[in-house]
């Protein structure tokens, strides 16, 4: 596995490239061209919907090369349909609503927030899908800003294209063979996709891009939370490759190692494209054939060709001339040049019982040696040939014949364009080719929608202060790493940086109050969104005039969190946090020296922890504990 630290030389030498495309849904009440809700996923279905997908000429007259690969894969595309989250737009039986108003004003926030420079009009795009997740055939997105910029810690400015509004896609439920199965409620959910220029020049650059623009967007308090509510598109590329796009990555700590191993993967396959070249394959040169194979089950030693010719299945084979040991050409995160080929095969083919074929460059091909030689056999090679093996039904056979000889050819001339997924070590497989400009096309349902100078304005107001900014701000408060990280992006910053200026409590209790406590309160069951600014406002000023105690707060905030109407004195009165006066606690320090002093403890430091104990349990958040400390060693001294 590469290294993705500290090689910046390594990093350089290969050229490396990596731009973002940053997709996260933002928080409206309805979707964007209809008036179902947002946010509401659920796994109950009413009702199924089935369709075929089939590509349509552009503009120009011309295919999307990605629209065609999904129509071989002849895939039947389920829809599960639960009538309280999805209408007829999204099944496409309807035109669009007009686009949502809710939308556009926190997009042209986010976009103001990155600096970008807003658009006049707002003009809708369909940009084609055909692999189902998008029952019509196309999303429709538009961009709101362009020409923005995001800087990182070294001080280096990262360029942002464009920011774009767009509707989201269907949940995959599942992918067997040629039926995909998806749930439509996160279906037509607004989204806004942040678009980087290809300048971060290492692994840990792209991670930091990343990182700081998902910390803007949340700390704007307008985008969604939670598993599936961000994601990543992550553009890679070498000195002497093309760009391949990692799509979909859920959590962007992935992207140092995704990217490093991405990029490992391409200089290795232009390595294998000199050697190929250098045994006299050419990029315009025909190479390879499919030749049909016959036997009876009980020949095969691996069980799943026998079963594929028992139950009628071919088995056929790809020879591919002069080729041994491209196959086993080791590519990156453990994998070969094979695992490119059976990657196509899955899912172009729909062959995804694995492993979908065998070969016979040696023994990783997973083949016994008298399997080898019949294939060998049967197929006519020579010393340097090599072929492929692929069984399944005779239309996905050709299929995956085909495509082995599609990849073949192009290993021939580098690394193709590619939209690749990300396994779960990091590595990489083939999900699509990557689309062209083909794909995209003015929506003829829906109007221009114009921006008002009074929108742009309204919007400037919620712009937050950079995450970054605030985090300087508090490292020079003191305040902890664990506080600064979640406080700088917080809904509560405002606020605390409001007291601290006023000096209305102490920086680092209110810190603590904002994070820790309510964090503690959220795992313990509490509804914290639930508090609103007056009450936690009110509740820190009176921390801050000493009459209230930190150890009371815990259960305070779960009492403020639980009953938000409630003013926070009468939440104090109920829960019994009226500060004790002097007396009131030295009868407690008393009572618990005494008990303290029947007990046998022989370290000092114990005995005062064990009459702290018993006292702080009396009074219950009515006193400070240092306070208390003090008095307690001078009862014991």
């Amino acid at each position: 596995m590469p290294n993705t630290a500290g090689n910046r030389d390594e990093w350089q030498q290969m050229n490396f490239r990596c731009g973002l495309e940053i997709h996260h849904q933002i928080l409206t009440e309805k979707k964007l061209f209809c008036h179902c809700p947002a946010g509401v996923y659920t796994d109950e279905w009413h009702a199924e919907a089935l369709r075929h997908m089939r590509p349509t000429l552009s503009e120009l007259g011309e295919y999307d090369g990605t629209a065609l690969m999904e129509f071989k894969t002849k895939k039947e595309i389920i829809y599960r349909l639960n009538r309280n989250t999805v209408c007829t737009y999204e099944m496409d039986d309807n035109p669009p609503f007009l686009i949502n108003d809710q939308a556009v004003d926190i997009a042209l926030t986010i976009a103001l927030a990155l600096k970008c420079k807003i658009v006049g009009e707002l003009h809708i795009i369909r940009k084609q899908y055909l692999d189902g997740s998008i029952p019509a055939g196309f999303q429709r997105t538009a961009i709101v800003g362009v020409d923005g910029q995001i800087p990182l810690s070294s001080g280096k400015i990262v360029p942002i294209i464009q920011l774009g509004l767009e509707e989201d896609a269907c949940r995959e439920i599942s992918d067997i063979g040629h039926r995909i199965t998806f749930a439509t409620d996160r279906l037509s959910m607004p989204l806004i996709e942040v678009v980087t220029e290809s300048v971060l020049a290492t692994p840990e650059e792209a991670a930091e891009a990343g990182m700081r623009i998902a910390r803007l967007l949340r700390s704007t308090q307008m985008v969604r939370r939670g598993l599936g509510a961000g994601r990543q598109d992550v553009n890679v590329s070498v000195a002497g490759s093309t760009r391949v796009e990692i799509k979909g990555v859920p959590r962007i700590p992935r992207i140092p190692e995704l990217t490093a191993l991405e990029a490992h993967r391409q200089d290795r396959l232009l390595k294998l494209r000199d050697r190929m070249v250098e045994r006299g394959f050419k990029p315009d040169g025909e190479y390879g054939e499919v030749i049909g194979f016959k036997a009876r089950p009980s020949d095969m030693k691996r069980p799943e060709l026998s079963a594929a010719l028992r139950a009628g299945d071919k088995v056929k084979m790809v020879k591919l001339p002069n080729s041994r040991k491209f196959l086993n050409w080791e590519l990156s995160g453990g994998r070969t040049f094979a695992d490119e080929l059976a990657a196509r095969v899955q899912v172009i083919a729909c062959l995804d019982q694995m492993p979908n074929i065998f070969h016979t460059d040696g023994p990783g091909g997973g083949l016994d040696p008298e399997d080898r030689e019949r294939f060998a056999k049967a197929a006519k090679l020579g010393e340097e040939d090599v072929a492929v093996i692929v069984y399944g039904s005779d239309d996905d056979t050709k299929t995956a014949a085909d495509e082995i000889l599609i990849r073949f050819h192009e290993a021939i001339s580098g690394v193709p364009g590619e939209t690749r997924q990300a396994l779960p070590g990091n590595a990489t497989t083939f999900e699509r080719i990557l689309p062209g400009a083909d794909r995209m096309y003015p929506d003829t349902d829906s109007p221009p929608y114009k921006i008002t100078d009074e929108q742009v304005e309204a919007a400037h107001v919620h712009v937050p202060v950079e995450p970054w900014v605030r985090e300087e701000r508090y490292k020079e408060l003191g305040l902890p790493s664990d506080v600064i990280y979640r406080l700088a992006i917080s809904k509560w910053a405002p606020l605390f940086d409001q007291l601290v200026e006023e000096k209305a409590v102490a920086p680092m209790l209110a810190g603590e109050v904002l994070t820790r406590m309510l964090v503690a309160a959220r795992r313990g069951g509490a509804p914290v969104d639930k508090i609103s600014d007056n009450t936690m406002e009110e509740v820190l000023r009176t921390v801050g005039k000493g009459l209230i105690f930190r150890e009371g707060l815990p259960s305070l905030i779960a009492a403020m969190a639980r009953n938000p109407k409630d003013s926070s004195q009468t939440l104090q009165d109920r829960q019994g946090l009226t500060k004790a006066d002097s007396q009131e606690v030295k009868k407690v320090v008393d009572s618990a020296v005494k008990t303290c002093k029947a007990e046998t403890i022989r370290n000092p430091e114990e005995t005062v922890a064990y009459v702290m104990g018993l006292a702080m349990k009396e009074l219950a958040g009515r006193a400070a504990g240092s306070e208390v400390r003090k008095l307690v060693e001078r009862q014991l001294q």
